[in-house]
């Protein structure tokens, strides 16, 4: 009964001006495509008036720290690199990216309308009744389990379009699982523009897919361009347990950084994959 209540208000909730209604996700995730071990981030979907964000919860740490000290005293850079805003009720995605070592940030678009196959399958989990769908997305096969109690057609990432919050998605090789932990209801819209929409001192820099792409080999091909063209002899660079002395002792880090990004990269939806050497 607590439990339905608690949905009641939330449902009632969303219909009210300027609030955000903040889902928490733990997501599970490989970066090694045949790996076995998992990273974990807690993972944030914010419901706002007029648009919803997902992006990890060591930011709203960071930004609490900024808050307090009047000032940018703490950062933090996505490790899962799922930085995210929509309008709500839109397939168009803003996704908010960068590029390890490098000190840009970038914005780029992208249509992600998914379709979604709703199963006969049903469960119960907590009180929440739970309906299964299925879909094909970005080159892998996902399953999601959604609750038509809470009639918000959100869930993680960009996985919604569904008749209720996604509670639970994975994919088929479990190489992405996202799981609902809790959630709350914020008094007034969160403002992420200091973190999200531009990266602390960083503007988000307008690009596509293509570029994306483009910057990334770019950056394979010579990852230490830019640490080469700058570096200064009083330097005390450090890479990998190596002191760097000259700009020379770069060019033997390349082959064993360009090894490590194939290896380590494990991308969510492999139709838009780097397709590096």
């Amino acid at each position: 009964m607590k439990k339905i209540l608690i949905l009641l208000i939330l449902m009632l909730g969303m219909h009210t001006n300027a609030q955000t209604h903040r889902f928490i996700y733990e997501l599970q995730y490989r970066f090694e495509p045949n790996g076995t071990n998992y990273d974990k981030e807690e993972m944030v979907l914010d419901i706002n008036p007029d648009e919803v964000k997902f992006y990890e919860s060591e930011f709203l740490a960071s930004d609490s720290l900024n808050i307090l000290h009047g000032g940018i005293s703490s950062q933090h850079t996505s490790q899962s690199g799922q930085t995210i805003i929509r309008k709500r009720n839109s397939n168009k995605n803003k996704n908010f990216v960068q590029i390890m070592m490098m000190p840009y940030y970038y914005v780029f678009e992208t249509e992600d309308n998914i379709q979604w196959k709703i199963e006969a399958d049903t469960k119960k989990i907590n009180n929440y009744n739970l309906q299964r769908a299925t879909a094909v997305f970005g080159g892998r096969n996902w399953t999601a389990w959604f609750t038509p109690d809470i009639n918000i057609p959100e869930g993680p990432y960009k996985f919604r379009g569904l008749p209720g919050l996604v509670l639970y998605v994975e994919d088929d090789k479990k190489d992405f699982i996202y799981s609902f932990s809790r959630n709350k209801n914020l008094p007034k819209t969160y403002d992420t523009k200091s973190f999200l929409e531009k990266h602390y001192s960083l503007d988000a820099i307008a690009i596509d897919l293509k570029k994306w792409v483009k910057l990334n080999l770019e950056f394979y091909n010579d990852p230490y361009a830019r640490m080469r063209t700058d570096f200064q002899p009083d330097w005390n660079v450090r890479i990998n347990g190596q002191q760097i002395k000259s700009k020379e002792e770069f060019a033997g880090l390349t082959k064993q950084t360009q090894t490590d990004i194939k290896k380590y990269y494990n991308p969510i939806e492999l139709d838009k994959a780097i397709p590096y050497p």
